[in-house]
């Protein structure tokens, strides 16, 4: 491997009117099944820790004291949906949900995460400040002016879902009575927006490579698995073309990614073809999901909290897990 505050009616109404999907019973803590496993669930986050830490350390060749690592862009990169969220310039409960439990948090003392990465972020939040509830008039400072001093051994970065208008386009498919997947002029204009992001998106890593760190740029995971059968309702209102439209803008936006990674034409920067389908099998309309969903906890808490909301279709702690395991694999399988 070379050198490496507006809520959405969308968002807040994806829980409720996916309430069907997430079907699973709960879990009864009381249960002595539940109770014997207590020991190896506690013992599990050490385990994944050591292995991440010794794998990570290996990647990138840090013998002499800890890797850094650093965190850009947007809600996947801040760890939105994990929970443990840490304060930011000072404001302890900051929307931007910067968790502790995010992408490569279990890697331990082996690595620092400089995480200044915000939720709802778009590509302009990297280089001038973003506006956020609670953070006053100044709003919450430009990412990469936050990273003054850090030399990172390696660049995380998460970026174009709110560009490209997923908010919108998931409360056209929502909240419209007429059918999403059938807009013709929604297409072209998702079309266009993607057109458009291709020449931002490859100014931005042209100029996070040229301070030489790897830079890995990653795609957003398919939150859905497609729908069985045409005309089946699978997923509360949306239906299986909705869902098949959802999944190809998904696609669409992953493509406009690499596309402009490959258009910088920098060894340093590198787009990770292989977390697409981390959550293939365990999607949002699953019994065991590995993001945020509607279950009738998460529903009650969205109703009443923005910052609950914002959780909403989102990686569970575990997804985030899973997302840096493929991540590890890809990093290794790449390594030369």
């Amino acid at each position: 491997m070379p050198p490496l505050p507006r809520l959405s009616l969308g968002l807040l109404l994806a829980g409720t009117l996916l309430a069907g999907c997430s079907t699973g019973p709960a879990v009864d803590g009381g249960t002595p099944s539940a109770a014997s496993s207590a020991a190896e669930d506690a013992a599990a986050p050490d385990a994944a820790a050591a292995d991440t830490g010794e794998r990570l350390a290996a990647l990138l060749g840090n013998t002499g004291g800890p890797a850094d690592v650093v965190l850009l862009g947007d809600s996947f990169a801040a760890g939105e949906g994990a929970g443990s969220y840490q304060p930011v310039d000072g404001v302890a409960d900051s929307l931007c949900h910067r968790s502790a439990a995010g992408l490569l948090s279990a890697a331990g003392n082996s690595t620092v995460i400089h995480n200044a990465a915000c939720s709802r972020a778009r590509i302009s939040a990297l280089g001038s400040a973003q506006q956020m509830q609670g953070h006053g008039n100044a709003g919450v400072p430009a990412q990469l002016d936050q990273l003054r001093g850090v030399r990172p051994d390696l660049v995380l970065l998460y970026i174009g879902g709110n560009d490209a208008g997923f908010a919108e386009l998931l409360q056209a498919c929502i909240v419209e009575d007429t059918s999403c997947a059938g807009d013709a002029v929604l297409r072209r204009a998702t079309k266009q927006t993607l057109r458009d992001l291709r020449a931002p998106l490859t100014q931005l890593y042209t100029r996070l490579g040229a301070s030489g760190a790897p830079v890995l740029v990653l795609p957003y995971p398919r939150l859905f698995d497609a729908a069985p059968n045409p005309g089946q309702d699978a997923c509360g209102r949306l239906t299986p073309e909705e869902l098949s439209f959802g999944l190809d803008i998904t696609d669409a936006l992953n493509n406009t990614i690499e596309q402009s990674v490959a258009a910088a034409g920098l060894p340093n920067v590198r787009y990770v073809d292989a977390l697409e389908d981390s959550f293939a099998g365990r999607g949002a309309c699953s019994a065991d999901p590995l993001v945020v969903t509607a279950r009738l906890g998460p529903l009650l808490n969205a109703a009443a909290s923005v910052s609950a909301a914002q959780e909403v279709l989102h990686p569970t702690e575990e997804g985030y897990r899973v997302l840096t395991g493929d991540l590890l694999q890809w990093m290794e399988d790449h390594a030369s």
